[in-house]
């Protein structure tokens, strides 16, 4: 059976930092004697470095980037002085705001229980309900644009990506283990090359990922290597293994993250409508549920 791993998604700068400033705990810590250690203050309320990071946290492949951390830090500090004169002003008493402030508490807290109910329950599907929803649904997962299957690495040097390249050109599609000698050898990040030649992908997806591959990799036949690509101070090499036109009937790995997906949206829909109906047959039996 299934647990749940979310994990954040890849956002623009712009857009990742205001939700990563946005949250509950907007001012900060606020306390009469200031933290050991911060990164910005106004007034009582700071800003500490852990706090930074938890903000940072939601960037994805921005967050370590000194243009986030400064917009993250500007943005609480325009947030903080807004929030503190709204506490002037005596805000919060205002009827409309306090029914506001309210139905933001319940949201937060209907989100957190069911946070927690899923954090709870086993949401990590077993390979045989895998195999079993592929085998009932292969005409519906129908390939929707052409996926590819791909050998990549980058390399500090070209000399190594120029071996790699070399290596690569006469590498069986099948030889993971040569192929693993091969990263230990030349990658910058064997890890990531690994992860990325362990499953196929879309090819729009692809061409995101690797935009400097991206006029290449559509010319390109399977068990054919495009030269080596000089981009970001890395030098990059991509090796086509298998292509799959839109249309066409999957193999099972070809779309397992996906089944995966849907089992995990499956079980929280089934597990959220469970937990209604418990407290709903409780409620009715005790008397609190009335709906005249």
């Amino acid at each position: 059976m299934i647990r749940l791993a979310l994990r954040p998604l890849g956002l623009r700068l712009g857009a990742a930092v205001v939700l990563a400033v946005s949250g509950l705990a907007l001012p900060g810590c606020q306390s009469e004697a200031p933290p050991s250690a911060y990164v910005a203050r106004v007034g009582d309320h700071y800003l500490t470095p852990s706090e930074l990071d938890q903000r940072l946290d939601g960037l994805g492949s921005v967050r370590d980037s000194a243009a986030a951390r400064a917009q993250v830090i500007d943005q609480w500090v325009r947030r903080t002085l807004l929030y503190r004169e709204a506490e002037r002003r005596n805000l919060a008493s205002v009827d409309a705001v306090q029914r506001t402030l309210e139905r933001q508490r319940r949201s937060v807290l209907v989100t957190a229980l069911s946070d927690r109910l899923y954090e709870e329950a086993t949401l990590r599907p077993t390979r045989s309900e895998v195999r079993t929803y592929f085998e009932r649904h292969k005409e519906a997962l129908r390939l929707r644009e052409p996926h590819v299957r791909v050998r990549y690495l980058s390399a500090p040097r070209r000399a190594d990506a120029q071996a790699a390249r070399t290596a690569l050109q006469d590498l069986p599609p099948t030889a993971d283990s040569a192929w693993a000698e091969v990263l230990q050898a030349h990658a910058a990040d064997s890890a990531q090359a690994q992860r990325l030649s362990q499953r196929p992908f879309p090819e729009s997806r692809l061409r995101q990922k690797l935009p400097f591959f991206a006029e290449a990799l559509g010319a390109l036949q399977e068990g054919n290597t495009a030269p080596v690509v000089a981009a970001g101070e890395q030098f990059h090499v991509l090796r086509l293994d298998r292509r799959r036109a839109a249309g066409t009937a999957p193999e099972l790995a070809w779309v397992a993250p996906q089944i995966r997906r849907r089992l995990r949206i499956r079980a929280r829909k089934q597990i959220y409508a469970n937990e209604v109906e418990r407290l709903r047959s409780k409620a009715q039996a005790s008397g609190v549920l009335d709906i005249p």
